[in-house]
């Protein structure tokens, strides 16, 4: 005899479909509230258009939004979480399955009762072993093994224990649900109601349809209040984490204008974010979708310096402050925002949220490597919110004093150090037998180099300008400079927040471009390439010095034949405005391995996780207090542990930061810090 389904009995004189209709409609009417109230923030969001490119975004959310292509970065904890997405992917169908049979007094679909339930019920038991043991192996995990990130980077510790709690005990109470009805309704050998079945198998029969019972009233009251509870703490990205993907950013390198829409910045009230709706929609969206899973701390590396910075803790404190200042219940009517929108009540005023929810010293302790985001799983964005951040304390003149004449310097003359422009060019009267032309308006060359400011006056950095010329020239390259007609390409000042000085160096360059004929741009600097080709109008054809030679190399337009004999090990620094930004990895390491006797080696943090050197961006001009080391320093510890003696580089900043950490700690002459181009230039 089949027993009575729960839903078909009566409880407390009511049947038990009704009770589950009281639950369904409760459970849906709370769930709409919350997620109505979360989505309204969302809509007094700045705009931010996001619906283009529909291939690669359909591309991307199945790459890495359902085949989780970044979660075996960190292998174990991928591992859990792929076995715990897999498991919601599979048995939703059997959330579903639940939820029918409960409305409906026992109901059950018919095609999960032919071959395909036969199959699928096979799936789901194996499904619903792997996703509890999972969740037990995160518990323990979590409790006893600690990884450092998790200890180290802060978040809501018990809140990850809750959860894990409730899916997995969503899993027992199927499985006590089936174990108790298996001899009536099904084979035993299914192994979630094989489980379910020997923890029962102490009961009598009567007792264990009791257990079962209670256990499937037990399995939708937690489905529900799982349900309700995931848009109101950092679960949510259940939810959220797949559309987080689908909306990702698809250009790297760029930043955002200072309000989409608004080309004009005359026309804005202010600059930047002073308050949680100044962020785009997609911006609000990340601080929903958080996993706090700390792997974007645990590669920041200004937090591994001691810097009072991590990226993981920027998301939960806006998050935590947008949760209590615009509450899902605040017993109060809503009030419209000034400006308009759609209004939410809040519970208290409103405080700021630089100097109230985060101190300026996190945002200027950022260097925009990169490394935060391409770690996160579901594409959370930290440097255009850091601009932003930045944008307004520029504005509001609340920046380091340091950057003060600084920038008044690149107002005037185009370059950081307030040097003439006609000096510009002064890096020639040391290169000899190397013609170098200025190009005048109107006239047309193969190839512009374009040096930018600090290879333009720093005396070291003049040494790698001067090689890329020599090299040019052997080449029997058609190039030529632009002198001092050259302005800095801004991207220093841009992502400190200066856009309006940006601008002015955007227009002054682009106007300087329009006078001259060329088939393309190169430049030896990854911020200067990064700038002009992603921040630039116009699709610039602009390549790094390194793209260049080595298709140069490759070509035979350069031979190189003199072997490099310094009896080093060297190993490749990947800066981040080369590598992380614009991807490119494989080209400065093809042209090592064609440089006679030069032997090298990867450091282990390498290629897209390469460490930053702290040189470059706002680092120029603003020291940061507390820090327990430099980058730089910390970067040649992993030089020297990788067994090298010397360090090749292939960005300016770069070049600097490091060799002036290497004289620090008196190390110059066992780490020799030295660019891929004037290897290069050595050897022909």
């Amino acid at each position: 005899m089949i027993p009575t389904h729960p839903a078909a009995q009566t409880l407390l004189g009511l049947p038990g479909f009704l009770w589950a209709w009281y639950l369904f409609l409760a459970a849906c009417g709370l769930f709409t509230v919350i997620v109505v109230q979360r989505f309204l923030l969302l809509r007094r969001g700045q705009p931010d258009p996001r619906w283009g490119d529909w291939r690669l975004r359909w591309k991307g959310l199945f790459l890495f939004g359902i085949l989780q292509q970044r979660q075996p970065r960190y292998f174990w904890a991928g591992l859990i979480h792929y076995l715990i997405f897999s498991g919601f992917l599979v048995l939703g169908l059997r959330s579903l399955d639940l939820v029918i049979q409960s409305l409906s007094g026992g109901y059950e679909p018919p095609f999960l009762q032919d071959r395909f339930g036969i199959f699928y019920n096979s799936l789901k038991d194996l499904f619903e072993i792997l996703v509890l043991a999972a969740c037990l192996w995160a518990i323990l995990r979590r409790a006893i093994l600690r990884p450092e990130r998790y200890r180290r980077n802060g978040g809501h510790q018990a809140e990850a224990y809750l959860v894990l709690g409730l899916i997995a005990f969503l899993m027992l109470t199927d499985m006590l649900f089936e174990g108790g009805r298996a001899d009536f309704t099904r084979s035993v050998g299914l192994p979630a109601a094989a489980l379910g079945s020997w923890l029962l198998s102490g009961l009598t029969a009567p007792q264990a349809l009791v257990v079962s019972n209670g256990a499937f009233w037990f399995h939708l009251l937690a489905f529900y209040s799982f349900l309700n509870f995931l848009p109101l703490a950092k679960h949510f990205h259940i939810l959220t984490a797949l559309p987080n993907v689908y909306f990702r950013k698809l250009k790297k390198g760029s930043i955002k204008p200072a309000r989409w829409g608004t080309e004009n910045l005359e026309d804005l009230e202010s600059l930047g974010v002073s308050r949680l709706e100044d962020f785009t929609w997609k911006h609000l969206l990340d601080f929903y979708t958080c996993t706090e899973c700390g792997r974007c701390s645990d590669q920041c590396p200004a937090r591994a310096v001691g810097r009072p910075l991590s990226p993981k803790m920027i998301t939960i404190k806006l998050r935590d402050f947008a949760y209590e200042t615009r509450p899902v219940f605040s017993g109060k009517a809503p009030v419209p925002p000034a400006g308009g929108g759609d209004g939410r009540a809040e519970t208290k005023p409103e405080g700021p949220l630089i100097g109230g929810v985060l101190s300026a010293e996190e945002i200027w302790s950022c260097t925009t490597c990169g490394a935060c985001e391409e770690e996160c799983p579901v594409f959370i964005e930290y440097i255009d919110k850091m601009i932003d951040l930045r944008r307004h304390l520029i504005e509001t003149a609340q920046g380091p004093s340091t950057f003060n004449q600084v920038l008044t310097h690149l107002e005037k003359t185009g370059n950081p150090f307030g040097k003439p422009p006609k000096k510009r060019i002064d890096w020639v009267k040391d290169l000899d037998g190397v013609p170098v032309r200025v190009l005048k308006p109107g006239e047309e060359t193969e190839v512009l180099y374009f040096v930018d400011g600090y290879g333009s006056y720093d005396p070291r950095l003049q040494e790698v300008v001067r090689a890329v010329a020599t090299g040019l020239h052997r080449a029997g390259v058609d190039f030529a400079v632009l002198g001092p007609k050259e302005k800095d390409t801004g991207h220093q000042v841009r992502r400190l927040g200066e856009e309006g000085l940006f601008q002015l160096l955007l227009e002054e360059n682009m106007e300087t471009l329009g006078k001259y004929r060329f088939n393309r741009i190169i430049t030896a600097d990854p911020h200067a390439f990064n700038t002009l080709k992603n921040d630039y109008p116009g699709n610039l054809p602009v390549v790094h010095a390194s793209i260049f030679f080595r298709d140069l190399l490759q070509a035979g337009r350069l031979k190189p034949k003199n072997p490099i004999d310094s009896g080093r090990i060297y190993t490749y620094h990947d800066p981040c405005y080369l590598g992380r930004h614009n991807a490119v990895y494989r080209e400065p390491r093809e042209i090592l391995d064609l440089l006679p006797g030069l032997t090298w080696v990867e450091m282990g943090r390498c290629r897209d996780r390469s460490f930053c050197c702290g040189g470059g961006d706002v680092n120029l001009w603003h020291e940061i207090e507390g820090e327990e080391m430099r980058m730089a320093a910390k970067r040649l510890q992993m030089a020297r542990e990788a067994g090298a003696g010397g360090l090749i580089t292939a960005c300016p900043f770069c070049l600097l930061n490091l060799e002036d950490a290497a004289k620090t700690a008196g190390l110059d002459q066992e780490m020799q810090v030295i660019d891929w181009m004037e290897l290069l230039v050595k050897t022909l």
